[in-house]
């Protein structure tokens, strides 16, 4: 056979030179169904229409982050810190802290303002105990105080 090119309608250009095959040849011989590959050629040739799983979207959540909430937990979360370490500064923190989380609440519930809540409350109880020890430390340490309570 001669070798002949020619372009298809995509403009590609095909060449259709073919190999002869010789006489000798073995005979191909047929596997049985069950032992055929699962992607061979013939499964293409068949006529079934591929079956598409129909999935509805998945719309996410609309949740609008809370600005006040948020920082109302930074501000309790500060209010413990500072509260621990210089008493009176903490306690400031933690009423900042307790006025964002009720204008927060206020909003719409939130975990985020609950949360600044309890942590701002936590910071004020531990800015005034650290303040009033500190207050009660240093007059024994100056030497009045405890004397003129007895």
């Amino acid at each position: 056979m001669d070798g002949q090119n020619f372009e298809n309608e995509n403009n590609v250009t095909v060449d259709t030179t073919a190999t002869e095959v010789s006489s000798t040849a073995e005979p191909a011989q047929e596997t049985p169904a069950a032992e055929q590959p699962a992607n061979n050629y013939q499964d293409y040739t068949t006529n079934v229409q591929p079956q598409v799983a129909v999935t509805t979207p998945v719309q996410p959540e609309n949740k609008d982050t809370n600005v006040l909430a948020i920082i109302s937990l930074v501000l309790g979360i500060l209010s413990i810190v500072l509260g621990c370490c210089t008493g009176w500064i903490g306690a400031l923190f933690g009423i900042g802290g307790i006025i964002c989380a009720v204008f927060a609440n206020k909003q719409g519930k939130s975990g985020l303002a609950k949360a600044g809540l309890i942590c701002s409350i936590v910071g004020i109880v531990l800015g005034i105990l650290i303040t009033v020890l500190a207050v009660v430390f240093s007059m024994a340490m100056v030497g009045y105080g405890f004397e003129s309570m007895y």
